[in-house]
């Protein structure tokens, strides 16, 4: 049985010479074989139907078919051999290699007809702008490696693409990342066009995304109405998607980035560089096409909404917030206030009404960073304050530092009938006066001398005039005697010859 297109070549060349004979030695094949073909299409008007022969793979065509559609035309022949093999399957694997393909096939051209229609999606200038998060492996901090993640947004028009990079993908981040691309773009289009993350849909009923009330406000502030995709289909923001895609195999290195600054200075390279390049598709520079677009947006705000300055947080009692499980002190007066928290891969920024009040290097989870100037009083010791109570007490006290020392050293020897030694005291300075006390304390804390009459033996001892120290004497200097020379101690070593 000859195949379809040798059966065209017998039709065709028979037309040009007009003999069976001379088609058969130009095809290499008997003359009746070529007369049998010319009658057939004569008669009929169409080729000889050609013939199926039976394959190995025939007895788990159906197999192979359920297992194409499952995977969606993702699985493998070699992956499938394992289970043809133990349905029975003796053939090799190039034959189902080919089954395999042809399966694929079917199942592609199934979809075409039955499955999702696609059409070009064309936005207006002004209309749309596209969002999405990407990764972008991790950046090394102080306080470890951080994960790396990117913001990326493109015109639908004029496919004018930015990228900023952040240690976050919180919503302080996207509103950071969304007031970056305004900015770039010099503008406000429509509609922002977002994923489906926490950050922007909270939950969906019946289909439709409960948008999260801070990207409400946020959208208000800005003047853009947010959309949402389809969930799981990124198939329906195809451009941003591309974005993504490109981003990571063009921008980003092999060994990634060194820090924050340093990745985001290579995305504001990389975006000027393909901004001023021909787009494959528009067949035009999205940088000159924006500036036909730049007309059509709104006006940006005069300054950035609170929440774009970073994550919101409220001051607690102690006078902190905690940021990443981290705690960094605030002044105290902002006690009970909103702040926002802006942090980068080296320090975190606290900010109240649009100004800084504090900053502190980025800590690793659990760690606390504490600045003494953001509190009235001194950092505590762990020593606490004494409170006297009785007139006693009040009256020791006032005999100075020295009295408080003695005081402290001993009540942490356990020193019994610790009162005594007080009245003791203040009977020694109405006689003696405060001066001869103050000294006495300071010998007994210095000694140890915490028992009864130890104050007056001290006190007594130190009405007695003190040993002068004599100073060393002056060398005595000569006139006149003769110089020797200076020798070693070695010199006078016992046994030297």
């Amino acid at each position: 049985m000859k195949s379809g297109r040798t059966q065209v070549e017998i039709i065709a060349l028979y037309e040009e010479l007009g003999s069976y004979r001379a088609v058969g030695a130009l095809l290499g094949c008997d003359h009746k074989t070529v007369k049998r073909y010319v009658e057939a299409a004569g008669e009929a008007g169409q080729l000889a139907p050609a013939l199926h022969r039976s394959r190995v793979t025939d007895d788990f065509a159906q197999l192979i078919a359920e297992r194409v559609e499952q995977t969606h035309a993702k699985i493998t022949a070699r992956r499938l051999m394992r289970i043809v093999r133990a349905a029975g399957y003796g053939g090799s694997e190039r034959s189902l290699r080919r089954a395999v393909a042809q399966a694929k096939v079917a199942w592609r051209r199934k979809q075409a007809l039955e499955g999702r229609v696609y059409r070009p999606w064309v936005s207006g200038p002004g209309e749309w702008l596209l969002c999405d998060w990407g990764a972008a492996g991790t950046v090394p901090t102080p306080a470890g490696p951080r994960k790396l993640s990117f913001f990326s947004a493109v015109l639908g028009f004029s496919r004018y693409r930015t990228v900023s990079f952040s240690c976050s993908e919180r919503f302080g981040a996207l509103a950071v990342g969304l007031a970056h691309s305004f900015e770039s773009v010099g503008g406000v289009p429509a509609r922002v066009l977002f994923d489906n993350p926490k950050t922007v849909a909270s939950t969906h009923l019946a289909g439709a995304a409960v948008l999260n009330p801070e990207l409400v406000r946020l959208a208000a502030h800005y003047r853009f109405a947010p959309r949402t995709t389809e969930r799981q289909d990124p198939e329906s923001k195809g451009k941003v998607e591309a974005l993504v895609r490109f981003t990571k195999s063009d921008l980003i290195p092999y060994e990634g980035f060194s820090s924050l600054d340093e990745a985001n200075r290579a995305a504001a390279a990389w975006c000027q560089e393909v901004n001023g390049e021909i787009h494959y598709e528009t067949r035009a520079r999205p940088a000159e096409r924006l500036a036909s677009e730049r007309p059509l947006f709104r006006g940006l705000p005069a300054q950035r909404p609170a929440v774009a300055c970073g994550e919101e947080r409220k001051v607690d009692r102690l006078s902190t917030v905690r940021f990443a499980s981290a705690r960094y002190s605030v002044p105290h007066r902002l006690v009970g206030r909103a702040v926002q928290v802006k942090a980068s891969d080296r320090d975190v920024v606290v900010i109240h009404e649009g100004v800084p009040v504090a900053q502190h290097a980025l800590l690793a989870p659990g760690e606390c960073s504490i600045a003494d100037q953001h509190y009235p009083s001194p950092a505590p010791t762990g020593v606490r304050a004494l409170r006297p109570r009785t007139p006693a007490e009040r009256a020791f006290l006032a005999l100075g530092s020295e009295a408080e020392d003695y005081l402290r050293t001993a009540a942490a020897a356990g020193t019994a009938r610790l009162h005594e030694r007080l009245e003791e005291a203040l009977g020694l300075a109405r006689t003696r006066g405060e001066e001869q006390v103050r000294a006495a304390l300071g010998r007994a804390s210095e000694f140890g001398r915490f028992a009864h009459g130890d104050l007056v033996s001290i006190a007594d001892g130190l009405r007695a005039s003190p040993p002068q120290v004599v100073s060393d004497a002056d060398p005595l200097r000569l006139e006149g005697l003769p110089k020797v020379a200076v020798r070693s101690l070695a010199d006078y070593r016992l046994g030297r010859a």
